[in-house]
């Protein structure tokens, strides 16, 4: 067996350079990359592989999912779709770190998982932690809790934190006091503004629809405590709020000057929304539905029957679909202005938790709405070097150089052209072994796409 191989004379998308380079192969041995270079002499035990006309660029890195609401079968497609690590960002302690030892080990097959352990509310509930998201739910419910509860969740080993949306400034403020920088410390947050948190030491922010929205809103339509994320009210308020926000004015200015700074990691999530991006009759035809998990579909028989949901039922997003395009575009003009003037921008998808698009596809579909913001090299960048470095792992991840660990994506086109040539994915490294994401798909329980009733 060859002890390393040489991917030779490919197009490289390195993450790191502006524009691909052309005759270039990449030396992998073990887990990791050893050389990148236009002339490689491969030596003895080395299997070669011809990459002419081929791209190769670092795997994907997806910074929002939630991998415990799914099965874990479902892992799987994220590899399927070019995605090699993943962050947790809400599930039971013991369950995600459970978790991230078996897909880590290479007992489960899935992407490499980086965890942040429970969502941390403040003194209120964002949900009911007898639902069904509930597992994913705990509360710091003063400043005097706050050293206990981290110290307790960094002792069982989590990569991050995530706080959450009922989480005051002052609670904020005394858990980033009490990480001290040992892990990032990003945020879905409500009740603290961006700007407030950002000003506080966070290391990130997610949703740029809900966590910079009181920033940038219309003062007499920013959100209140008694508008929760489940009601009714709150999305068309925040669409409203989102189509006549002022994106020059003085709130979104000092957030987004503040961000670029303190380089403050801004979590998108756009394709929360792609559904109003495509419309409600693309979305019907999107051959990407027959990949949405079980467990996903089994919570959305349950919204179906609460929205009275038609042969959409399993993309439904709890809100009229289709609404939300103009807001969509506002968001992107948002990532444009802050990518622009040198704040980073970071790919994220909260699949799993959110049924469609579903895991791994639903990162392909944030580098598109991406690309429309920022560009294709930025929005590859935006999933790869960026999301490594929101992960504190861009000396391993992200990138295509010595020393990286070899992930890698083989594409027959080349997708800083046209992003969506990630679609034309022909193998995937992780780590340095490689798979074959059309057997990956071929071998998934997927639906018939003739019949994807309810039932």
């Amino acid at each position: 067996m060859a002890q390393q191989t040489l991917l030779r004379n490919a197009r490289v998308i390195d993450c790191i350079s502006k524009q691909p380079r052309d005759g270039v192969s990449i030396l992998i041995r073990g887990e990791r990359i050893v050389k990148v270079d236009a002339r490689i002499d491969a030596g003895a035990d080395t299997d070669v592989i011809d990459c002419t006309g081929k791209t190769l660029m670092p795997g994907l890195i997806d910074t929002h999912v939630h991998a415990t609401m799914v099965d874990e079968i479902d892992l799987q497609l994220f590899l399927g779709a070019g995605v090699t690590t993943a962050r947790d960002v809400g599930g039971k302690l013991e369950k995600v770190i459970a978790l991230r030892g078996r897909v880590n080990s290479g007992a489960v097959l899935g992407p490499r998982l980086f965890v942040c352990g429970p969502l941390l509310d403040g003194r209120g509930d964002s949900f009911d932690h007898q639902g069904e998201f509930g597992i994913m739910l705990d509360n710091v419910p003063d400043v005097a809790a706050a050293p206990g509860k981290i110290n307790q969740l960094l002792g069982a080993g989590v990569d991050g934190i995530k706080l959450y949306f009922s989480m005051t400034p002052d609670i904020v403020e005394a858990c980033i006091k009490a990480v001290d920088k040992r892990v990032p410390v990003t945020g879905h947050l409500g009740r603290t503004t961006a700007l407030e948190a950002v000003n506080l030491g966070i290391d990130g922010i997610e949703h740029m629809w809900i966590t910079p929205y009181n920033d940038i809103c219309p003062i007499e339509m920013r959100l209140t405590p008694d508008i929760s994320m489940s009601s009714p009210r709150f999305s068309k308020t925040t669409f409203k709020g989102w189509e006549e926000a002022d994106l020059h004015g003085p709130g979104a200015q000092a957030l987004f000057g503040a961000m670029v700074e303190k380089q403050v990691k801004m979590g998108t999530t756009l394709d929360l929304l792609w559904l109003a991006n495509i419309g409600l009759e693309a979305a019907l035809a999107d051959t990407d539905r027959i990949y949405i998990p079980q467990a996903c579909l089994n919570r959305q028989r349950h919204l179906a029957k609460i929205v009275k949901a038609g042969p959409e039922w399993d993309i439904h997003t709890g809100f009229p679909p289709g609404k939300g395009d103009k807001a969509l575009d506002k968001q992107k003009e948002a990532v444009r202005i802050l990518h622009e003037a040198g704040g980073v921008v970071v790919g994220g998808t909260d699949c799993c938790g959110v049924a469609y698009p579903p895991p791994g596809f639903a990162l392909l579909r944030e580098v598109e709405l991406l690309a429309d913001a920022i560009g294709n090299m930025a929005a590859l960048k935006a999933v790869t070097a960026a999301a490594a470095s929101a992960l504190r792992m861009e000396d391993q991840l992200g990138t295509l150089a010595p020393g990286r660990y070899a992930d890698i994506l083989v594409l027959g086109k080349d997708p800083s052209q046209d992003v969506r040539s990630l679609r034309s994915l022909e193998r995937v490294y992780r780590a340095g072994v490689a798979h074959d994401p059309q057997a990956i798909l071929a071998g998934y329980p997927a639906r018939d796409m003739n019949n994807l009733g309810m039932a």
